[in-house]
């Protein structure tokens, strides 16, 4: 999801389901790491990619949005 509405935006984020105390379910994304979208939201197949000195996500595929979203 685009954090705002300008077609030039650069902020990136997804959420995942669950969560609880200390756990954020929203995680920031970098913008070379998710290929190109229409809208302002989006659904993908995201990957964990490990490394150091930090991990990362990335998007893999573009995937339909369930059906209760």
């Amino acid at each position: 999801m685009r954090l705002y509405a300008d077609p030039e935006s650069k902020t990136l984020f997804f959420t995942t389901p669950g969560g609880g105390s200390g756990n954020s379910r929203s995680t920031f994304i970098a913008p070379d790491n998710v290929p190109p979208f229409e809208g302002e939201e989006a659904w993908f197949e995201m990957e964990l990619v490990e490394g150091k000195p930090w991990s990362f996500w990335r998007a893999v595929r573009q995937v339909e949005p369930p059906a209760d979203a």
